[in-house]
């Protein structure tokens, strides 16, 4: 299937400008994230949700979806191939999450519109990307640069570890989705916990599906 690039970069753009990065909530009064992991199988995606309490260091909610990849993955385009996994999840969840936490990008990004601006645009909610990679750009001082802009900034969260990409999605602060990426991050998992259950989930639920083939 042949993918018209230039159409999903100028929806990229279209979304981007839609973006608020101020904080549209009471820091004090954050309790439950949503952490969203997305895997991969037989040109199927896995979207595995947690809804993770902060305050109480425990789950409220998990869940999944498993559907068709609509479009294989091009660099700089997943938000296409993975956003409507992650959307579709979202609406299954019984509970209401305050803020979303992705693993992927936000800003940090060519077009300003990784998987967690697209998602969080899309859902007018507060997002957070979080990755495990340099998707585009320079790291200078800790912070992710792209056309002499901050778009993100280099977390180390567990010593002698890889760093991640922290990025706004949406409507939320740079500094503050920083400060959410560290606040829950539980040693010695590198990830923020509501990202670590979720991924766990994932790998968990990937390790059913490929056992059911064999």
């Amino acid at each position: 299937m042949k993918v018209d690039t230039r159409k999903l970069r100028d929806m990229q753009r279209k979304i981007a400008k839609e973006v608020t990065t101020t904080d549209e909530f009471d820091l004090s009064e954050i309790k439950t994230i949503a952490g969203f992991d997305v895997t991969y199988f037989d040109n199927k995606i896995l979207c595995a949700a947690i809804v993770y309490d902060i305050q109480k260091k425990q789950v409220v909610e998990i869940t999944h979806t498993i559907s068709k990849q609509p479009m294989h993955y091009i660099p700089g385009y997943r938000a296409f191939r993975d956003g409507s996994a992650i959307l579709q999840t979202y609406y299954g969840l019984e509970s209401e999450p305050q803020i979303l936490m992705i693993a992927g990008h936000g800003l940090s990004h060519p077009w300003k519109c990784g998987l967690a601006t697209f998602v969080g645009v899309e859902l007018g909610k507060p997002s957070i990307g979080v990755a495990k990679k340099l998707l585009a750009g320079e790291i200078e001082d800790n912070k992710i640069k792209i056309l002499n802009e901050t778009r993100g900034e280099v977390v180390q969260t567990k010593e002698h570890a890889k760093p991640l990409y922290v990025s706004v999605g949406n409507m939320v602060s740079l500094k503050t989705a920083i400060t959410l990426a560290k606040q829950t991050n539980i040693l010695p998992h590198k990830l923020p916990e509501p990202l670590h259950l979720a991924s766990r989930h994932a790998s968990t639920l990937l390790k059913k599906e490929r056992d059911k083939t064999k």
